[in-house]
């Protein structure tokens, strides 16, 4: 009787090493993995936006009288995408901060949009487009700082959270 207990103790053991090893090989293959595109294997791929594209940025964003009100040094990227059959393709992006166009810096938040609401900074104001991408779904926020330490940066912006649907 004791013979049978022994081995079934070592049975249960050994299932449970099993089940470690095959635990810890899932995780170190996903630690591992290269940034890919769709888990395809290729190299994620950013595309230029049209020099009419950055025009009309430069045009609406950087007159827009929440530029002023940015932190000293706060600094927002601005990343853009688009889809090219099913898949989505990520475009040029920019930083900003009360200067205007930055040239380096650390984002303290990234605010990513669909391209295709480039063009209707043209006719609409700012703050319609945000919200019109955000309804959508088309606009999100990506930050690795917390909300708090967000919340206590931006504080100056909190006029705007209408309009960015903060």
């Amino acid at each position: 009787m004791k013979k049978k207990k022994s081995n079934k103790k070592w049975w249960i053991i050994g299932i449970i090493i099993v089940l470690v090893v095959v635990i810890l090989i899932v995780i170190l293959k996903l630690v591992n993995s290269p940034a890919t595109n769709q888990g395809s294997g290729e190299q994620i791929e950013i595309v230029p936006l049209s020099q009419e594209q950055i025009n009309i940025l430069g045009q609406n964003i950087l007159s827009s009288e929440f530029i002023a009100d940015l932190p000293k040094n706060g600094v927002i990227g601005l990343q853009f995408y688009d889809f090219v059959d099913g898949v989505r393709i990520w475009q040029s992006g920019f930083l900003i901060g009360q200067e205007g166009f930055l040239s380096s810096g650390t984002q303290d938040m990234t605010l990513v949009m669909h391209t295709k609401y480039i063009f209707d900074l043209n006719e609409n104001d700012l703050c319609d487009v945000v919200q019109s991408s955000k309804a959508n779904g088309d606009m999100w926020v990506e930050s690795e700082i917390s909300d708090a330490k967000l919340f206590l940066k931006y504080a100056s912006m909190m006029k705007y959270r209408d309009c960015f649907g903060f």
